[in-house]
């Protein structure tokens, strides 16, 4: 067992949450899984489940962050992202999933370099961190019909899961030189996050909960990005989700029960989308402001237009931030080949200015 951690989950959701918008309680309950992982808890495992770009990878990404620059938690910081395909093709052509441990293992090499000696090394590969990218393309069942290559994929990582001692060949540096050795790896303190859309689990669950009392109970107010409200069809997964959905979706209960906690990842909200549209690292607006500087051109937009642009995103749900690169993609590639030509640019102060308006995006939208 690791001694008391000098930090809280408290402090982790702190810290997560100056990358990622609208996922409150995921962060609250992956903030949970991080800390049992650094005081080596045996309830660690994670299965989240959310829309495309609902952030999935951005949460990811942010506790990637958090242990490059958290002092204190170096030996749990290897982390590798594998796609649960790759593990299915492997598995169904008899190779183990030795590639998991294996890319641990040059992960830990990568950060340590040349501090990279024998024990360190089994030390940061043993509590490594593993994100399974689209698990839910490995179904063991599909269309009602078995799917081995799912089933076999699986269980593979079942394997993993089960604090399994594993064959690893291990790098490490000694004496002024890289050199290997294949050792025995047991894999009780990794920590695996497994992550997926489960795209028809909300068809799937939406039927179930509505043969009996029917839909009316989920129309409710739902807020526009400027604060105001707008009455909205909204069907929570969360809500009504239990693990035998999860079982007829085609997750085995014996890889099922390996993870601790599953973590549903909200649909967002106009108002988060008004955000992810201008404040976040990589966010679109910006980017645009960018390519149209290029060509001498001041690039605008009305706070007006802005909700907008969220609101329309906003009820392309299953999309997730996504949505916001459609909605808005609409819109400025009538601008970007030659914007002189939209008649739009108008010259202000000596200066050439372009401004979205409510007009220039609704004019943008197709016409139903």
């Amino acid at each position: 067992m690791a001694p008391n951690s000098p930090i809280t989950p408290r402090q982790i959701l702190d810290d997560l949450s100056q990358d990622v918008i609208g996922q409150d309680q995921a962060l609250q309950d992956m903030s949970v899984a991080i800390f049992k992982h650094l005081i080596e808890h045996s309830s660690r495992n994670v299965l989240m489940i959310g829309n495309s770009g609902t952030g999935k990878t951005t949460i990811m990404r942010s506790v990637e962050r958090f242990f490059s620059q958290t002092k204190g938690f170096e030996k749990y910081s290897t982390i590798i992202r594998i796609n649960a395909n790759l593990v299915a093709d492997l598995a169904t052509r008899g190779k183990q999933t030795n590639i998991v441990m294996d890319r641990l293992a040059r992960r830990a090499a990568n950060i340590l370099g040349e501090k990279a000696d024998l024990e360190t090394m089994q030390a940061y590969v043993s509590h490594g961190i593993v994100c399974v990218d689209e698990v839910d393309k490995i179904r063991a069942v599909i269309g009602g019909e078995a799917n081995v290559k799912g089933i076999v994929a699986q269980d593979s990582l079942l394997t993993l899961m089960e604090n399994e001692n594993v064959q690893v060949e291990l790098p490490y540096f000694e004496a002024g030189k890289w050199q290997s050795l294949t050792t025995t790896i047991n894999t009780e303190h990794v920590f695996f996050v497994a992550g997926g859309a489960f795209e028809e689990l909300y068809d799937q669950v939406y039927q179930r909960v509505t043969k009996k009392s029917g839909s009316d109970k989920f129309w409710r107010l739902e807020p526009r990005a400027d604060g105001s409200l707008d009455r909205r069809f909204i069907f929570d997964l969360a809500r009504y989700m239990t693990q035998e959905d999860i079982f007829h979706y085609g997750m085995t209960p014996q890889f099922l029960s390996r993870f601790d906690s599953v973590v549903m990842l909200a649909d967002l909200s106009a108002p988060d989308l008004a955000r992810i549209f201008s404040d976040t690292e990589g966010a679109i607006w910006p980017a645009a402001v960018d390519y149209f500087k290029h060509s001498g051109i001041t690039l605008s937009i009305t706070e007006e237009a802005m909700y907008l642009i969220a609101d329309l995103a906003a009820k392309k749900n299953r999309l997730g931030a996504r949505a916001l690169r459609e909605v808005f993609g609409t819109i400025v590639k009538r601008l970007e080949f030659d914007p002189h030509a939209t008649g739009l640019v108008r010259e202000q102060q000596g200066q050439q200015q372009l401004e979205i308006t409510r007009e220039v995006v609704d004019a943008a939208q197709p016409q139903v």
